[in-house]
């Protein structure tokens, strides 16, 4: 899909100002669901039932606490860690968790496997379940996720791989900021507002992802440079060119070069 220009109105008049991000990066903080307003949503359509005095955890699912990883990012270690932590601080603490999440990195099942070994039996102590909000057959229909895309050209010559970013496009930024504008109707007039980062490996084996090069804006009114030119050596090698965008969101491109 082409991203076009500037945002406008229903009517055709120009939008204001702020609905151009042809300047400012679109970056998690423009783009957040509230947190508070996102429990609560959550919460609603799982059927958990608010606390209103745990400091941590959200709610309870029929006898199970349940806690809510914020929705922008997936769930990780560092948020398994910090239950674990929370749960090693209430010794009396046996209830069952469940942990409502919007993705997860690899690693977070193989904790939580290594976790709930011990702990055989859905009413056994302290035992770990995840509802992840995208792919759960009870209740993944929370969101309606269209991945995001990317057209990706690579070309060899000689010694040096060209790689360049033709377009890309996240439907959910794009929802996100539907949902913003209201009645206003945004565009984005430059795919790299969409994209936070951008990887590359310049012999990918299909299994490990090795950066050799990296294209990380540092400033907000920065944008990834989208053309890259990268040394390799000879003979055939699958390039690899991963795109992340301002959601945390991942794709992969690879191109096969000989």
């Amino acid at each position: 899909a082409e991203l076009e220009g500037v945002a406008s109105g229903e009517d055709g008049a120009p939008a204001p100002a702020q609905l151009s991000f042809s300047v400012w990066r679109v970056n998690d903080y423009d783009l957040a669901i509230q947190h508070l307003e996102a429990v609560e949503l959550a919460c609603e359509h799982i059927g958990v039932t608010r606390s209103r005095t745990d400091r941590y955890f959200d709610g309870t699912l029929g006898k199970k606490l349940v806690k809510i990883v914020p929705f922008n990012h997936p769930l990780t270690l560092l948020d398994l860690e910090e239950v674990k932590r929370e749960l090693e601080a209430r010794p009396g603490e046996d209830r069952g968790v469940v942990l409502v999440c919007l993705g997860k990195e690899p690693a977070a099942d193989a904790w939580i496997e290594d976790w709930n070994r011990l702990r055989r039996g859905k009413e056994a102590v302290n035992r770990i379940e995840v509802i992840e909000l995208r792919t759960d057959p009870k209740y993944g229909k929370f969101f309606q996720h269209q991945p995001a895309r990317a057209r990706v050209k690579v070309a060899r010559k000689g010694e040096l791989v060209t790689v360049e970013i033709q377009d890309f496009i996240s439907p959910s930024i794009i929802e996100r900021l539907q949902d913003q504008a209201g009645l206003l109707k945004p565009k984005i007039d430059d795919w790299r507002a969409m994209v936070d980062c951008v990887l590359i490996d310049a012999d990918y084996d299909g299994k490990v992802f090795r950066i050799a090069l990296s294209d990380i804006p540092e400033r907000k009114t920065d944008l990834v440079a989208g053309r890259y030119e990268i040394a390799v050596g000879p003979g055939p090698r699958t390039v690899a060119v991963k795109i992340v965008d301002m959601l945390g969101e991942e794709v992969l491109v690879t191109r096969s070069i000989t």
